[in-house]
């Protein structure tokens, strides 16, 4: 009875398993037009979750220059908030959300309503710091750190 209990245990816990590694590789479902598309399977995701007037980065991990990269901001917040970068208007973005499409070079940031969430796509050029703030609500700012890692 013990190594039947102990066979399922295992068979759920290798079940968990592939769940969440289906749910590692594959964006959030939402059904919005914000995410990235699913043939790029190089891209670096960093999400950044707008909430109580704060940046907060949901998974901090190490950005690699030269990989495509999307940011994704949700605006947890009730009031709208920018998402500014002295870096941005020397890169070439696409920037995707509900009822958004913009792309080239030159922008210096966005606006985000409340409840939305907007995908911004850029290849870093560079290793340093990517600063960014919210122009509406000076208090707020971020940074993400572009790390220079040699390819294994």
């Amino acid at each position: 009875m013990a190594e039947a209990c102990t066979k399922r245990l295992r068979y759920r816990n290798i079940s968990i398993l592939w769940l969440a590694l289906f749910f590692i590789s594959t964006p959030p479902l939402s059904g919005s037009a914000y995410e990235a598309p699913a043939d790029n399977q190089n891209e670096q995701r960093i999400e950044v979750l707008i909430r109580n007037y704060d940046f907060i980065l949901t998974h901090p991990l190490p950005i690699r220059f030269g990989i495509p990269t999307v940011i994704i901001l949700r605006n947890q917040d009730i009031v709208a908030h920018g998402f500014q970068s002295s870096t941005f208007p020397q890169l070439k973005i696409h920037a995707r959300g509900e009822g958004l499409a913009a792309y080239g070079t030159g922008f210096e940031g966005f606006h985000l309503d409340p409840g939305k969430t907007l995908a911004v796509h850029f290849v870093p050029e560079q290793s340093g710091h990517l600063t960014f703030h919210c122009d509406l609500h000076p208090e707020m700012k971020g940074e993400l750190v572009l790390l220079e890692i040699p390819a294994a």
